[in-house]
């Protein structure tokens, strides 16, 4: 085989230029359990006075068992040791809330103990109190995929649906974690109130912040992935498919020759 055609090869086969792969760490999808279907994350436990119960939903058009709440209610995962560390994360919700209208806790970083942390606010997705988005794309009781991200240098970024929201830098530690632990939906204690019911279909944290291809490449809610999986979403620079495209020419043009060789 020619050299070309061997490094051509290779070359897509490891995905070497410009491929980013991040682990998925933990896979909560609520098919009557509140275990991860992938790696060693702890099973998510109930938080809150009322009941939490799994019910049958459409999800995206498609019938599917999720997590309902109450108002008050949530979820915790603890510890998030081994999940993913306090400051470098990505983590994924696919959930609904009844009551979208003032401030609806989505992601609570603090143990309760502050009012920051990841809301709904009147349709718009908003991390309290440092940045906020300019639209209004989360409506009640309508699925939407709600991605946080936080990367190496307290660069925080918010989507919903795969679009970005806002971004903003964490130098102050809003988006940290602190206790080793996470809480969906409840409310904190310190200005309590703002939650609402709801229900989830699938949560994901991810062990490093996702760029904004690989949010936007995302699945919502299909099948289990298998363990120790990783989202790939390889992408080619300018200079790399210029490189690609000429040694393609050279295959080409190294066949013709080849046709027309005496034996």
């Amino acid at each position: 085989m020619p050299f070309a055609v061997r490094f051509i090869l290779g070359l897509l086969a490891f995905g070497n230029v410009g491929n980013a792969l991040a682990a998925l760490t933990a896979d909560y999808q609520f098919q009557h359990t509140l275990t991860s279907t992938v790696g060693a994350a702890p099973a998510l436990t109930d938080v809150g006075p009322g009941t939490n119960g799994f019910a049958i939903e459409t999800v995206d058009g498609k019938n599917r068992t999720v997590l309902t709440f109450p108002r008050g209610n949530g979820l915790q995962l603890a510890p998030t040791t081994g999940v993913t560390t306090s400051s470098t994360y990505t983590i994924v919700l696919l959930a609904r809330l009844l009551d979208t209208t003032n401030f609806r806790r989505y992601i609570d970083f603090k143990n309760g103990s502050s009012d920051t942390g990841l809301y709904n606010s009147s349709g718009r997705l908003v991390f309290y109190d440092f940045a906020q988005g300019a639209g209004t794309p989360i409506t009640a009781n309508s699925y939407r995929q709600v991605v946080i991200t936080r990367d190496v240098t307290a660069t925080v970024v918010g989507y919903v649906d795969g679009v970005q929201q806002f971004t903003f830098n964490d130098s102050g530690g809003g988006g940290i974690i602190t206790a080793n632990t996470l809480r969906f939906f409840v409310d904190d204690a310190t200005v309590s109130g703002e939650d609402s019911a709801g229900a989830v279909a699938r949560i994901r944290v991810f062990d490093t912040a996702l760029t904004p291809d690989q949010v936007a490449a995302l699945g919502r809610a299909p099948a289990p992935a298998p363990a120790g999986a990783v989202v790939p979403v390889p992408t080619l620079s300018p200079i790399a498919l210029l490189v690609l495209m000429l040694l393609l020419g050279a295959v080409v043009l190294a066949a013709g020759r080849a046709r027309r060789s005496p034996r």
